[in-house]
C-alpha cells in the first residue's frame, strides 16, 4: 500500500504549497480542498479512477474542491460511482456548491454520499474541532491508517488511532501558540505527540502544517525514525 501526499498545508497557505490531502493506492483520497484535482493530475493520478473520498469536515481547505472533481469526472466520462464519506450535511453542502457554480444539467454526478457511518473497511471517529470533524480509521490491505482531520487533543482520536501503522495528525501550531490553537480547536506539537504516544501508533506524519510547524516537522523527521515528513510517497 502506498500513500501519496497531494498537499500538506493548513489554511495558512504560502506559495508552493497546497492544502492537506493524500491518496491511498491512487484510489482513496482523504480531504479534497481547492486545487486537489490539480495535484492528482500533477502526480499522474487519473481522477476518474478515484473510488472513495473521505471528507473530515466542511471547511474550505478540506472539501471545497469536490465540485472540481465532479466536473472533471463528468467532462471525461468516469464510469465508476464515487463514494463520498463525510459528516452529516456533506451531501446537501456539495449539492449546494454545485448549484452555486452553475453545474450544467447535462453533467452526470454519479456519487453516493455516506454520512457519519462506517463504510466497509472505513470507520469514522469524531474529533474535536470548531465544526463537526470526523477522523478516519482505515483498515486496508493488512495495514491501518488513521487520519485526524483538524482537531484539538481528543481521546476519541487516540482511540481511533490505536496501534495504527501510521497516524496522520494535524500539527498546525507550535507550543508557544497554544492559546491560539485552543481558540481554533487545533493541535500544537505537544498535543500531536501526546496522541501519537497514547495511541501507540507505529509511525507519525504531522500534517496541516504552517510555516513554523513545517520547519519543526522537518527537524523531527531527521531526528526520530518514527516520524515521517509528509511529502512524496510512503510505502507501508
Amino acid at each position: 500500500m502506498n500513500i501519496r501526499f497531494l498537499g500538506k498545508w493548513s489554511s495558512n497557505l504560502v506559495r508552493g504549497e497546497r492544502n492537506i490531502s493524500f491518496a491511498l493506492d491512487n484510489k482513496i483520497v482523504f480531504d479534497f480542498g481547492p486545487h486537489t484535482i490539480e495535484s492528482l493530475l500533477d502526480f499522474g493520478i487519473d481522477p476518474r479512477g478515484i473510488e472513495i473520498v473521505l471528507i473530515t469536515h466542511m471547511h474550505l481547505d478540506h472539501f471545497s474542491g469536490l465540485p472540481e472533481l465532479f466536473w472533471y469526472r463528468s467532462i471525461y466520462k468516469a464510469q465508476n460511482k464515487l463514494i463520498v464519506l463525510g459528516p452529516n450535511g456533506i451531501k446537501n453542502n456539495v449539492e449546494r456548491l454545485l448549484r452555486t457554480l452553475q453545474t450544467p444539467k447535462a453533467f452526470r454526478i454519479n456519487a453516493e454520499f455516506i454520512e457519519d457511518k462506517k463504510y466497509d473497511f472505513i470507520q469514522p471517529f469524531r474529533a474535536k474541532h470548531l465544526v463537526t470533524d470526523n477522523g478516519y480509521r482505515v483498515d486496508y490491505k493488512g495495514k491501518t491508517v488513521f487520519y485526524s482531520g483538524d482537531t484539538a487533543y481528543s481521546e476519541n482520536v487516540v482511540k481511533g488511532a490505536e496501534d495504527a501503522d501510521i497516524l496522520l495528525h494535524e500539527m498546525t501550531y507550535l507550543d508557544n501558540k497554544k492559546e491560539e490553537a485552543d481558540f481554533w480547536k487545533h493541535s500544537t506539537y505537544s498535543s500531536t505527540m501526546r496522541v501519537f504516544e497514547e495511541s501507540r501508533a507505529k509511525k507519525l506524519a504531522p500534517v496541516h502544517l504552517s510555516v513554523d510547524s513545517n520547519n519543526l516537522a522537518i527537524k523531527l523527521a531527521k531526528s526520530d525514525k518514527r516520524i515521517i515528513y509528509p511529502t512524496g510517497i510512503i510505502h507501508l
